[in-house]
């Protein structure tokens, strides 16, 4: 046996969780026969997923195995009986852990309200004592939801099944191999006889955290009226999607009002080495943050094409990260109190612009991934950010750069709005917003043709002269007026070629005469002026290109900063907010 399949029903991650815990137990089974050179790939064969080793397992190899737990075992309670349990999660210590060092970072976020370099100094110092002596589990986001009385019982049951039944372990393990084997189809009467008289469950209810789709309530095929019974799953399918969940599923805890509800990720791949997989979502763990539901779902969808890019096994091979990863389940979980329900089931699609290559490229493609994560995560959904969010979501999981053109339209608007009222708010840098456009630079649409126009830069440099540079820059410092209200009217003036020509004329009239006036009573030029020779290149620029994309391109300049500038003006603006 080395090919064995799991069929796709569901639609949801269910069966991606299954797939996981397969390859996990393939794994720890060549680990005890000794066997470590084995290559165990998982590929989305469309219809079905399909995991391959490179070695044969022979029934002989898997009835001569001693006992080893598939999964480890959860310790729910402090007075839970854990003496015949050589390793386990230790649910209450790790929740008491993590509940004093939420507590120690939240007093340090008020203490040091405003500090930025401080606050960030004092909670690293915390982290670092935490992981020294109190290090929380990576896996304590999905045990601490199995622990719930919902979950836990099938839980529990299916542990038992193979760690108070060792004498049949061999026989349990092929069995669970059968039901996949590709090779063969799988009949349990012999297995019915194997564990006659025996203490095992075979009857278990499915649970949603593992089953979004199904659990207690509507799940007749037609909806002919309502079923308060639960799916009755196979023990096999369960095992394997408890091992899967601990070892690749995400599950953060979502903001929503004075609540928190519940967001559950995992990834899908397209093809994947055991191997490297397993290295991914140890690493997407250690960024996990307290988010808003729309705004997490990028964030991930951004960290896990950055981790991709990063591990180097891909270096040097020209493809497409969407060959690699397809994106991430997500499902949402309302908090009931006592119970959670299941409120959307969603998949957040990986963009599919992204190529990797050769070191630089990539290096190229970790910076831009850094600097939009950065921004989405300054966004508050629960202060205005919602639109900005959904838009720039479309873009990523949609790959549409309309909703990109849509997004810097909002973001320009809501950037000057941000710094308009002294809050901290993060500008695109133009050398990233330079990558991005390039890489999605298309025959079809030349982007790069309007960015690197003479016209088209002085245009953007004088918007950005007269907005957010010199709302990033001091009050003491500043020797112009700023020009609020510009993205609203640049929004509105994008829909025709002859409004926003107009209004660029306008603009351009008004920052030459304000620079000129400048010139006469300071006696040297602070900034320069758009000549009549680059507003004419501008100009036709609209007569080729449709006014509504040069307008979404202004606005994406026109509001970006310089790398190195943009450091400095977000320096100088957090000292300005605490100043004033």
């Amino acid at each position: 046996m080395n090919i064995f399949r799991i069929k796709k029903k569901s639609g949801t991650y269910s069966e991606l969780l299954e797939t996981y815990g397969l390859s996990n137990t393939l794994h720890k089974i060549f680990d005890s026969l000794g066997i470590f050179d084995v290559d165990i790939f998982i590929t989305d064969k469309s219809l079905y997923y399909e995991v391959t080793t490179n070695v044969d397992i022979m029934e002989g190899m898997i009835e001569s195995l001693n006992y080893f737990p598939l999964f480890k075992f959860i310790k729910q309670k402090e007075d839970s009986d854990v003496s015949n349990v050589s390793s386990f999660y230790d649910y209450p210590t790790q929740r008491l852990w993590k509940k004093e060092k939420d507590e120690a970072l939240q007093k340090i976020r008020k203490e040091y309200a405003g500090k930025s370099n401080e606050r960030n100094n004092k909670i690293r110092e915390i982290e670092t004592v935490y992981e020294e002596h109190k290090p929380i589990d990576i896996e304590y986001d999905v045990y601490s939801q199995i622990c719930s009385p919902n979950n836990y019982s099938s839980f529990d049951k299916l542990y038992k099944n193979f760690s108070e039944n060792k004498d049949v372990f061999g026989k349990l393990l092929l069995e669970v191999l059968k039901y996949y084997n590709a090779e063969s189809s799988y009949n349990a009467k012999s297995f019915d006889k194997d564990t006659k008289g025996k203490t095992f469950e075979k009857n278990i209810t499915a649970t949603q955290l593992y089953n979004p789709s199904q659990g207690q309530g509507v799940n007749k095929l037609k909806a002919d009226g309502l079923n308060r019974m639960n799916f009755k799953p196979s023990w096999i399918t369960e095992t394997m999607k408890i091992s899967g969940a601990l070892s690749d599923m995400i599950c953060q805890l979502v903001k929503v009002g004075n609540a928190y509800d519940l967001k559950l990720f995992v990834p899908e791949y397209k093809q994947v080495n055991f191997a490297f997989k397993a290295k991914l979502i140890p690493d997407l763990k250690k960024y996990l943050k307290g988010n808003t539901p729309i705004k997490i779902d990028i964030l991930y969808a951004l960290l896990l094409t950055q981790k991709i890019i990063e591990h180097d096994e891909f270096s040097g091979k020209r493809k497409k990260i969407k060959d690699i990863v397809s994106g991430l389940h997500s499902v949402y979980q309302k908090d009931m109190g006592q119970n959670k329900a299941v409120m959307n089931i969603s998949f957040v699609q990986i963009p599919n612009f992204i190529e990797i290559n050769n070191k630089d490229e990539n290096q190229k493609w970790i910076e831009i991934l850094e600097e939009q994560g950065r921004i989405i995560g300054s966004m508050d959904e629960n202060k205005g950010a919602i639109q900005g969010l959904m838009k720039y979501r479309n873009f990523i999981s949609a790959s549409k750069i309309d909703s990109f053109f849509d997004f810097s339209f909002w973001y320009a608007i809501y950037l000057s709005s941000k710094l308009s009222n002294k809050q901290y708010a993060i500008a695109f840098s133009i050398e990233s917003l330079n990558k991005l456009y390039s890489s999605m630079d298309k025959p079809n649409l030349k982007l790069m043709e309007i960015i690197e126009n003479r016209g088209f830069q002085a245009v953007t440099k004088a918007i950005r002269m007269s907005t957010v540079s010199l709302q990033y820059t001091p009050k003491d410092k500043r020797r112009f007026e700023i020009r609020y209200g510009v993205a609203q009217t640049l929004q509105t003036k994008s829909k025709s070629s002859e409004d926003l020509a107009t209004f660029i004329g306008e603009f351009i009239s008004m920052y030459n005469a304000e620079t000129a006036r400048c010139m006469e009573k300071n006696g040297n030029p602070l900034r320069a002026n758009v000549r009549m020779d680059e507003l004419c290149e501008f100009y036709a620029l609209l007569d080729k290109y449709p006014s509504c994309l040069v307008g979404a391109l202004l606005a994406s300049y026109g509001f970006a900063l310089q790398a190195k500038e943009n450091n400095n003006e977000n320096d100088n603006f957090k000292e300005t907010i605490v100043e004033e």
